[in-house]
């Protein structure tokens, strides 16, 4: 897709051309999450799904550092494509490539020594150590090539929406086949979950690097210097997606040591589904706002800001109109979405899903809202207010609430908090937008 048709293109039609592929892309990968979860729970048993459930952090730190270059410099590139300056992009996005291989390795050789303890941290006690210990020790050691979803950032803002969608597809089909070998028929566990997981993402390197050495789009390995200056700016920028990874990881740590303080293993079970509900409108909503930072970075580098209005209003309306067919469905089938995972388990653990399920689905009607604005922010380079939106809603808000509400409800007051932590952050989300946005 060329530059011309994301400036001057139909408002819709582009921001669809961008989205779908999008949206359907990071489904593919939330899907890949889900048939983990649906393999293991079933085959496996609910311990295991626990285990994994425990491990949930520690993927918020792998993917947190990648997505802190990947996310600031794709709307650096952007920016830069929009104002015609392609050599600027090619040596930004270079650059930010090399980094992001960098540390990914450093932190594979680090976290590998500390693997019993980083189990220990998670919250893991005897009977589900090992399971924890082993899918620690196969992710972890995977990292680098986990790390390659970067290269999808990178492939969108270049006018590739569609090959980023087939890559990310390709992941989650080859995700399922290995999983169905490994834990149906080889009978791995959650070691062969790990490994279905972690070699899925081989797909990525495999079909997205030769669409930057052969440079058919703007983007292309250049390297020349390290621009320590605009690396300053892309953190920045970027810092709103990865404190949002990390402190969701922190906080999905969190409610994993209340669930265990309030329901022993058999809450991590439950809340681990639920999280699988919110996950999917989350990569949804995730889809969305990276669409959007591609197409809105190129028309702010272009100074088209109408259109870039236009594209935020498109992305809420949509938003919101999914999140409540997704509530009103899982609402009317609950049930049938909590045998996916647990059909062959206890009654007791079914009925706390259900009651999880029931008190968190409204959220899934306004979480987009906030993700969405977050990104809007950083599009139009105002890494403040996005950073302010992300540590509200998976930092600040839901951390603070958890410990007031279970203090007088129990564990129920962990559901509320994370409802009510998206509804307070919405109405900061929309005083910010009015506070530096609205003679936009």
């Amino acid at each position: 897709m060329n530059n011309t048709k994301v400036l001057e293109g139909s408002v819709l039609n582009v921001f669809l051309s961008f989205s779908i592929p999008t949206i359907m892309g990071m489904l593919a990968v939330t899907s890949a999450g889900i048939v983990d979860g649906i393999f293991v729970g079933n085959y496996v048993g609910a311990e295991a799904l626990a285990s994994i459930s425990l491990c949930a952090p520690i993927f918020s730190l792998l993917f947190g550092l990648p997505i802190l270059f990947s996310v600031g410099g794709e709307v650096f590139c952007g920016k830069f494509i929009g104002e015609g300056n392609i050599e600027k992009a090619q040596t930004t996005f270079t650059n930010i490539i090399i980094i992001i291989a960098l540390i990914s390795i450093s932190l594979t050789a680090v976290s590998l020594f500390y693997v019993e303890e980083i189990a220990d941290f998670l919250g893991a006690d005897q009977s589900i150590k090992p399971m924890v210990v082993t899918y620690l020790q196969i992710i972890i050691s995977m990292s680098p090539v986990l790390s390659c979803y970067a290269l999808t950032y990178f492939i969108r803002v270049d006018g590739q929406p569609n090959l980023s969608f087939i890559s990310l597809l390709l992941v989650a089909l080859s995700n399922t086949i290995l999983d169905y070998i490994f834990i149906v028929e080889l009978d791995w566990g959650v070691k062969g979950a790990a490994l279905g997981t972690s070699l899925s993402y081989f797909v990525l390197p495999i079909l997205l690097i030769p669409h930057f050495i052969k440079g058919n789009g703007n983007l292309k390995f250049k390297f020349k210097s390290f621009d320590w200056k605009i690396f300053k700016d892309i953190s920045y920028n970027g810092s709103s997606e990865f404190f949002s990874e990390l402190s969701g990881g922190f906080l999905f740590y969190l409610i994993n040591l209340q669930m265990l303080k309030y329901y022993g293993t058999e809450g991590v079970a439950a809340y681990a589904i639920v999280g699988y509900l919110m996950y999917f409108m989350i990569m949804l909503c995730y889809g969305m706002s990276d669409a959007l930072k591609s197409i809105v970075s190129i028309n702010f580098g272009a100074k088209l800001m109408n259109r870039v209005k236009h594209f935020l209003k498109i992305s809420v309306v949509t938003a919101v109109t999914l999140g409540g067919i997704l509530a009103l469905m899982t609402t009317i089938y609950v049930d049938q979405f909590i045998d996916l995972f647990l059909e062959n388990d206890s009654p007791s653990t079914k009925a706390l899903t259900t009651q999880f399920i029931l008190s968190a689905s409204p959220i899934v009607v306004i979480l987009g809202i906030n993700i969405l604005l977050s990104a809007f922010f950083t599009s139009l380079h105002h890494p403040k207010p996005s950073l302010i939106i992300s540590l509200l809603r998976t930092l600040i808000f839901p951390v603070s609430l958890i410990f007031i509400l279970t203090h007088f409800m129990g564990g129920e007051g962990v559901i509320n908090a994370v409802v009510l932590s998206e509804v307070l952050t919405l109405c900061i989300s929309v005083y910010l937008y009015w506070k530096y946005l609205r003679n936009v």
